[in-house]
């Protein structure tokens, strides 16, 4: 399989998912919509005819594994010859974790004849806050990274959706002020000065707080 779809996640626990949600919400109902955005998520990635991408299930906490597998393997049993794979997430926060995804999907690729590394596939990390991510967005993204070595598909709150890599580039997940509006603007000025190739995807919303629930319209 060339293009590998990471999808991090966390087993929803009231009080331990969606707490700005959960502010205005409570515990309950905010873990319910975490839970309910989760498995839309899984359901329109899925891809409808061929499998362009296999997916792999990167979770927290670890000991909710077999509960996470339960949870999840109904949606995803629908993929032809599914094999997905559940491993936990690794790493003190948001962005080693990152980072250490990417690296265990990316392995250290040989070398060619002339001394440069290939990556033998791609790679892409989605989380399950964006309701209108679905299977071809992924697979426009991963027709991006035959080109570009970084395809980012940024938040309206300044965050982003989606990051995606032609090889393991760990620089892009040091020093970034992770969960603020600053996220997108201080990843890409890390594209921009490790000179590296990149496409930017378009701007969707995520639902984060209950504002994300019900926009205004001006």
């Amino acid at each position: 399989m060339d293009n590998t779809l990471i999808v991090f996640l966390k087993y929803p626990t009231p009080g331990q998912v969606k707490t700005r949600l959960a502010k205005d919400l409570g515990n309950e109902r905010a873990c319910f919509i975490y839970q309910s955005l989760a498995e839309h998520v899984i359901k329109n990635i899925i891809p409808k005819n061929q499998r362009p991408y296999e997916v792999r299930i990167f979770f927290t906490p670890v000991d909710k594994a077999s509960e996470i597998k339960a949870w999840l393997r109904p949606f995803l049993s629908i993929i032809p010859g599914d094999n997905t794979q559940f491993i936990s997430q690794k790493g003190n926060g948001l962005g080693e974790r990152m980072s250490t995804a990417f690296k265990r999907t990316l392995k250290r690729p040989p070398r060619t004849n002339e001394g440069k590394r290939f990556s033998p596939h791609h790679a892409i990390i989605i989380g399950t806050d964006c309701p209108e991510i679905d299977a071809e967005l992924i697979e426009s993204a991963f027709e991006v990274l035959k080109e570009k070595d970084v395809v980012i598909g940024p938040c309206k709150d300044g965050g982003y959706y989606l990051i995606g890599m032609a090889r393991y580039i760990p620089e892009l997940f040091v020093d970034i002020e992770w969960s603020t509006s600053r996220v997108f603007d201080q990843t890409l000025e890390k594209v921009q000065k490790n000179n590296l190739s990149w496409s930017i995807l378009k701007t969707l919303s995520d639902i984060d707080c209950v504002e994300d629930l019900y926009p205004r319209k001006d």
